[in-house]
């Protein structure tokens, strides 16, 4: 307990910004989506519990996927909080934190598709700027459906104008409830299966006290509480 009051003490006392703008994919839930103008979701409330530990104000930034990288780069925000996978070549154009979350993804099909049990030869739906996008991209005889919206490749799916979507497990896990004829065929682990948080590159003392911060949640038992209300374990 006494380590845990000097890292608080020390975290609060070196943190200078007041406002930190945090992009989020409004779409992409549990992690981030926007209901009646305000940010919910697991990375929010995270973001928030970091926000309180280091004395500071966050505005969350709804942008598509695909731009979020981009918006770092040209200051329009400071920090993305949206189920970011920690990638090598990501790591080129941002600073990474720590990961707070390991996930794996999940190709879905409509239940009624019993002749698809492999991915060979079907056309498969992913988030434009994803890593399940760049997965589907070493594969030769798929052929890849983008959208910069996770809810839009689900209702292509459900319509049938496509075979398949590859999504992110915990995010799937949603779908699978709201649409009872989707069901998972398909399962894939990545080496890049970890999420961080992402600052502009060269900007490592605003990642540094993030992940203090993200410390501080994990042994305080906050993080594990977060976990339990999204169904994340």
């Amino acid at each position: 307990m006494k380590k845990f009051i000097i890292l608080l003490a020390f975290v609060m006392q070196i943190f200078a910004q007041d406002l930190i703008k945090v992009g989020i994919d409004p779409a992409y839930a549990p992690f981030g989506y926007m209901k009646d103008g305000k940010a919910y979701g697991f990375d929010i409330d995270l973001v928030n519990e970091m926000a309180k530990i280091l004395d500071i104000k966050v505005e969350f930034v709804p942008m598509n996927f695909d731009g979020l990288i981009g918006g770092l780069k040209l200051k329009k925000i400071d920090m993305i909080a949206s189920g970011l996978r920690n990638t090598p070549e990501r790591a080129k154009s941002v600073e990474f934190s720590d990961f707070y979350y390991i996930s794996s993804n999940y190709f879905l099909k409509q239940s009624s598709r019993t002749d698809i049990n492999e991915i060979n030869g079907l056309t498969i739906g992913a988030q434009l700027g994803s890593i399940q996008a760049d997965i589907l991209a070493r594969f030769k005889d798929v052929k890849i459906f983008l959208n910069a919206d996770t809810s839009n490749l689900i209702l292509a799916l459900v319509g049938g104008k496509i075979d398949s979507v590859l999504v992110d497990k915990t995010v799937a896990k949603g779908y699978l409830k709201n649409y009872k004829n989707l069901v998972v065929f398909k399962k894939t682990e990545e080496k890049t299966d970890g999420l961080s948080f992402a600052f502009a590159k060269g900007n490592t003392k605003l990642r540094d006290e993030f992940n203090r911060a993200l410390k501080i949640i994990k042994d305080s038992g906050i993080y594990n509480n977060l976990i339990k209300k999204y169904d994340m374990e």
